[in-house]
């Protein structure tokens, strides 16, 4: 297809000639030129770290020191005769590696599925149509589109730009944005003034442009430094602090282990089995699971967020989630549908306008009568001007979709209703364009027409209206008096009171020379009004469940939104949002210090009229006043709020790349519900988390206090052999603990008070309950072993399996316990977690055969139990539902827990 190494000068070159090289034209590539593309060079992504391979990751599983210590141990039984042993530990050492190591692969995997994800997506001209796909399918030919808030894809020749800059610090470390034009430069230019390029991770901060790409992956500016470059993943937060907890606790269970071989050792026993047991006990104690039960809740929750539209970018929002406090959103296309429809237009009387969506099918009504759209001039040039002071596509694919704003597809669609759209950008010419501003609340473009060169405008009515200075009235362009000017914005009132959201749309013939360069100061006055539209945006349906969901789980909910007050006090009072309090417009934040805010961001729920640049303010509030916040985004100046927020949250729809890159948090149908449902689901993770930690732990504890209670303290035999203490270890541990990794929400999940984030992983309420638990697991275990005589040899080995059967069936009650630690569990459905049976299940039938197959009880030196024995055994394991049914009542009673 012809050379395209990096040091082509794509640059140098004219346009033409790249399209002969790259073998493309200006409709882009056909379907089967992508697909031999593709298979040429590969997908548009850059070299990642080096993967582990399932090899590399099973080897790593032998690497923990835990295991080592079995090996040594196996090693010594081996040397000592004891070959049972040695084979039985060995055989140990491998199941539990094996199952570390399918543990962890299905959570690398986990992690990869939500990557691919949230890929970002570019928009591009394939067989003369606009489709958007994820930009790893770029390929070399490909005709890209590139808006203002773009992450650039890959490297491209600018083939159209309209007032395109970029920001390229990336590549040049300079952070002015970068003016780009289409002419052939000098082959000698350096990338930082290649002008007529752009560059793969580079962003578009201002304008409009189209572009042929040139290199893609490996082959791009940045790609080249990538090969370079190595860079390390974080561990998740949560991850990090089980890690931290399991090694304070494996000093502990060190430190025990220890004692006991040296007492044992003073006591005469067998320094090899002392060895032996000491090593079993220090595998068995120290919790390894802590570490993986974390990031395995945190995969599987992650992935059960995704299936419901919310992409987590970065771990530590998970965990953040809990304690979430304010959510605030914007209002379109978030807690409203997002698909603007075009209702009411204004130009020398009210129109309406029929059909809802973006289906192109509806009529133009005056006074309850059809009209014919094409004979009413004026009614024909406000649909112009909306179609030409536009950047969004109205598409049809399987349905008809907007690929852009929303607001301006409510445009394109109602000049299609009127067959207006057909031709016009072809007839129409653009030559420059003004874009939309936050600041401004007006967008521009300056076109060549039939009548010379036009510059037509779109934006708020009152900003454009001031701009205004002449109208077009009955067929006829007049001076604009106040009259004129009063009943203008009393319709726009109107058309607000009703929840529309209203349009200004102007005009101004271009004298030649007139504008020596085509900026706001020269294009944006002296312009001829043309008329009104008001549209729609219905709230979403389950917006309201969701505000109140948020209210009984203390989170306050704030709207913000660039419309006018009366507006969004309409739309708050549709969906309930007054009642958590009032309105505050943009204007009265910019008369208010930090302080004034503050206090009035405690009593406000709705934020009208309000820029970007409010968002940072309003977040900077509410954050004095201690509250945790979600914020939401989708534009290039929402980006610094988004990294600023506790929660970022851009959106999958709408929101540029920019935001998206600075969120924590995508939610890929734009639906503020999807936020709530995002929190629950937080919330959830944490719970189960807490849930697996102190099911670990109370084993953890049981097991080392009984044998230490036993051997160090009152000189029994020890209660457990080596084996058993592994195998228990085995048993109880992770399917259990994996289990409640997948617990449903609890009833009260969001009828709770967010979650303090400075509360420690085990609460002083969670710590509590898992070391009373303890207690009774190995005072209850103890009681058996002591009560069958077992420092009678004859009884040792009944005494032992006694005390095994007792231990796994505490941590098997216990299991069911964990599933909630705050409510009875007779109040929750038994088979709800159905993951979790069968692991108790699988447990109990492992426990059986170590008991009553012959194999198993020469290996683990255990003893058939009679019917006596498993009616003590049940009754006092049992004992753990009851006082855990206690325990929750009384600490609800004092408050401990919610």
């Amino acid at each position: 297809m012809g050379d395209l190494t990096l040091d082509k000068k794509w640059h140098a070159l004219d346009i033409d000639k790249i399209f002969q090289i790259l073998h493309s034209d200006r409709s882009g590539l056909r379907p089967d030129d992508v697909k031999n593309r593709l298979s040429e060079y590969g997908y548009n992504e850059l070299p990642e770290k080096k993967r582990i391979s399932p090899i590399q990751l099973f080897l790593s599983q032998f690497k923990n020191y835990l295991v080592l210590i079995l090996i040594v141990a196996a090693v010594i039984s081996a040397f000592t005769g004891e070959t049972t042993n040695a084979y039985v530990i060995l055989i140990i050492i491998l199941f539990i590696s094996l199952l570390g190591f399918i543990q962890e692969y299905r959570a690398e995997r986990a992690m990869e599925a939500l990557k691919e994800m949230v890929a970002l997506e570019a928009r591009v001209l394939r067989n003369g149509g606009v489709k958007k796909i994820p930009i790893r399918e770029l390929v070399p030919g490909d005709v890209i589109l590139i808006e203002a808030g773009d992450r650039i894809a890959a490297d491209a020749r600018i083939i159209e730009a309209i007032n395109l800059e970029t920001v390229e610090s990336t590549l040049t470390g300079e952070s002015n944005p970068v003016p780009k034009s289409t002419g052939v430069l000098g082959e000698d230019i350096p990338v930082a003034e290649q002008k007529n390029m752009v560059f793969m991770g580079t962003i578009a901060t201002r304008g409009n442009g189209i572009a042929i790409v040139v290199g893609t992956g490996s082959n791009t500016q940045i790609g080249d430094i990538a090969q370079m470059i190595q860079v390390r993943e974080e561990e998740p937060p949560l991850k990090i602090k089980f890690a931290r907890l399991a090694k304070q606790l494996a000093k502990i269970v060190l430190v025990a282990s220890f004692i006991i071989f040296i007492v044992g050792s003073l006591r005469g026993q067998d320094i090899l089995d002392m060895l032996i047991v000491a090593a079993a006990l220090a595998v068995a104690g120290i919790p390894e699971a802590l570490p993986f039960i974390a990031t395995a809740t945190l995969a599987l929750g992650t992935q059960k967020m995704a299936k419901r539209r919310a992409i987590i970018r970065k771990l530590p929002a998970v965990e953040t989630l809990g304690s979430a406090t304010v959510i605030c959103s914007d209002k379109t296309g978030t807690i409203t549908r997002g698909e603007m429809t075009v209702r009411r237009i204004y130009t020398d009387g009210i129109i309406e306008v029929t059909g809802s969506g973006y289906i192109p099918e509806g009529e133009f009504l005056r006074g309850g009568v059809k009209i014919d759209p094409v004979l009413d001039t004026q009614l024909s040039e406000v649909l112009k001007i909306g179609v030409l002071c536009n950047n969004s596509y109205l598409e049809y694919n399987n349905g008809w979709h907007i690929i852009g704003d929303p607001t301006e597809g409510a445009l394109l669609v109602a000049a299609k209703k009127a067959d207006a759209s057909q031709h016009i950008n072809e007839q129409y010419r653009r030559i420059a364009e003004l874009p939309f501003d936050s600041e401004r609340k007006m967008m521009s473009t300056i076109n060549s027409t039939p009548g010379g060169i036009v510059a037509f405008t779109k934006g708020a009515p009152e900003v454009v209206l001031g701009r205004c200075t002449h109208i077009y009235d009955g067929g006829e362009i007049r001076p604009l008096d106040n009259a004129d000017r009063d009943r203008v914005m009393e319709i726009n009132r109107a058309m607000a009171e009703d929840a529309l959201r209203v349009l200004a749309f102007a005009r101004r013939t271009l004298e030649n020379e007139e504008c020596s360069e085509y900026t706001t100061a020269c294009v944006e006055q002296e312009l001829v009004f043309i008329g009104l539209m008001g549209m729609i945006d219905p709230p979403r349906e389950e917006v309201m469940d969701a505000i109140a969901k948020c209210k009984s789980a203390g989170i306050k909910t704030v709207m913000i939104t660039g419309d006018n007050k009366l507006t969004a006090t309409s739309i708050g009072k549709t969906i309930g949002l007054l009642d958590y309090g009032g309105v505050l417009e943009g204007s009265e934040i910019e008369g208010m210090s930090d302080e004034e805010l503050a206090e009035a961001a405690q009593l406000v729920s709705i934020y009208a009229r309000a820029a970007p640049a409010h968002k940072l303010r309003i977040m900077d509030a509410l954050r004095r006043k201690g509250h945790i916040v979600a914020m939401t985004g989708d534009g290039v100046n929402d980006a610094p709020a988004l990294k600023k927020a506790d929660i970022g949250v851009a959106m999958g729809i709408t929101g540029t790349d920019v935001a998206k890159e600075a969120s924590d948090m995508v939610i890929m149908d734009d639906n503020f519900a999807t936020i709530v449902h995002a929190i629950e689901e937080g919330r959830r993770i944490y719970d189960n988390i807490r849930k697996g930690a102190s099911y670990l732990l109370s084993v953890t504890f049981a097991e080392v206090a009984v044998l230490f209670l036993s051997f160090v303290v009152l000189n029994y035999p020890l209660p457990l052999t080596p084996l058993q203490i592994l195998y228990v270890n085995l048993v109880t541990e992770e399917f259990p603990a994996l289990g409640l990794s997948v617990e449903p929400a609890s009833r009260d999940i969001m009828s709770r008070k967010p979650r303090d984030p400075k509360e420690p992983i085990l609460s002083r309420s969670v710590l509590l309950y898992t070391l009373a638990m303890a207690s009774i697991f190995f005072l209850g275990t103890f009681a058996l072993f002591a009560s069958t005589g077992p420092k009678q040899p004859q009884n040792l080995q009944v005494a032992q399996t006694t005390a095994f059967a007792t231990l796994i069936t505490f941590g098997l009650f216990n299991a069911l316990n964990c599933r909630n630690l705050t409510e009875s569990i007779f109040r929750i459905g038994f088979f709800a977690n159905k993951k979790l049976l069968l692991a108790l299940l699988g447990s109990t039938i492992a426990m059986l055969l170590a008991i009553y197959w012959q194999p198993m009880q020469s290996i683990l030196r255990t003893v058939p139990l009679g019917f006596d024995a498993w009616i003590l055994i049940i009754l006092t394991s049992s004992t753990v539902i009851i006082a855990a049914e206690i325990l929750k009542k009384l600490f609800r009673v004092k408050g401990y827990i919610s």
